[in-house]
């Protein structure tokens, strides 16, 4: 496939402020539209993203850009709760590629309808889980895929501060933790944080703003290649996220600035500190770490590489947080998965 510029479009200008300063600072791209259905939202776009305004063509519906910008890839930033049309139209539509903001929907029957949309059209596809891109964390995964540590037992997570909510942050923190995972996972018990015990089995965020309207929550995740994750959402401790890999060998232990190693040649023994990965992580600027998915995004266009953050695994991520509210309005049950599609 030639390699001329793609033409790019993004749907939603909020967050999507920052996926338009990647395209525009990614060489593989031309940006030439944007939609919101908000004028605020866009006048504010040209600031956060800093494009000139009168660069790009403005949209308030996106199916009219859809039709008239013979797109080439597209993002989806819109709300939580609202990816699911524009992501269908815009493959529909013949789009090529599409990097949708986390989490991929709110439940598993419009997840689903993304899945098999994308596939049956052949479009390409992300979810912007950003750790997935950032080189500490690639490097970290490699590492343990290539037995450092003697594999990989227990991974323990946390994320606090306010914004610690199960779908509108917790969805980086339970997708993290797939990620180093690597496998399908298979129950998880879990509770809520004090003032959301009766918070229901549906998702009431209204498009992640307020923290009020998203619980954090303590999950146990098993995975069927017995790895354990424990995730530890809490608003009610200082903002911050952090990882602890741990194996018979030793230890990861990073966060989203570096990362420190423990390691022993003695399954089991006591571990020394020892040299750990090192990368690049989240850059000066927000729309700096957006770069790394985008390009990819081309390549996976142009070449057909895999997606370092894939719908498929982003499906996980969404039903772990489902199972989760389920667990956590039958007191703490073992939930099993997979789901019904019906949540």
């Amino acid at each position: 496939m030639s390699n001329e510029k793609l033409r790019a479009g993004v749907i939603g200008c909020g967050l999507g402020s920052y996926h338009g300063y990647a395209y525009a600072n990614a060489s593989e791209f031309e940006l030439v539209a944007v939609c919101d259905l908000k004028p605020d939202v866009l006048d504010n776009f040209f600031e956060r993203s800093r494009i000139t305004r009168g660069s790009v063509h403005e949209y308030n519906d996106y199916r009219t850009m859809l039709e008239k910008e013979n797109l080439d890839v597209v993002s989806v930033a819109t709300p939580d709760d609202y990816h699911t049309n524009p992501v269908c139209d815009a493959s529909d539509a013949g789009v090529k590629g599409i990097l949708c903001e986390k989490p991929l929907t709110i439940n598993l029957e419009d997840a689903d309808r993304i899945i098999e949309t994308v596939e049956r059209n052949g479009t390409k596809m992300s979810v912007d889980h950003t750790r997935s891109w950032l080189p500490l964390y690639q490097g970290v995964r490699t590492a343990v895929r290539n037995g450092e540590i003697g594999g990989l037992t227990r991974i323990i997570a946390h994320m606090g501060g306010r914004r610690s909510m199960l779908f509108r942050n917790g969805t980086h923190l339970i997708d993290a933790v797939c990620y180093f995972a690597d496998a399908d996972p298979v129950w998880l018990i879990a509770a809520h944080e004090q003032g959301f015990e009766d918070y229901g089995l549906e998702y009431k965020g209204e498009g992640g703003r307020d923290p009020d309207l998203d619980p954090a929550s303590s999950i146990i995740i098993e995975f069927a290649n017995g790895v354990r994750g424990i995730v530890n959402s809490a608003k009610m401790t200082p903002a911050g996220c952090e990882f602890d890999l741990q194996g018979p060998n030793g230890r990861y232990v990073l966060n989203d600035s570096h990362c420190k190693a423990w390691k022993t040649d003695q399954p089991e023994g006591t571990a020394a500190e020892a040299p750990a990965p090192e990368g690049e992580t989240y850059g000066d600027y927000f729309g700096d770490s957006l770069i790394h998915p985008v390009r990819e995004l081309a390549q996976m266009v142009w070449n057909d590489v895999p997606s370092s953050s894939p719908p498929r695994r982003a499906r996980h991520t969404l039903e772990i947080m489902l199972g989760a509210l389920q667990s956590q309005s039958q007191d703490s049950a073992k939930i099993h998965l997979p789901l019904p599609r019906e949540m």
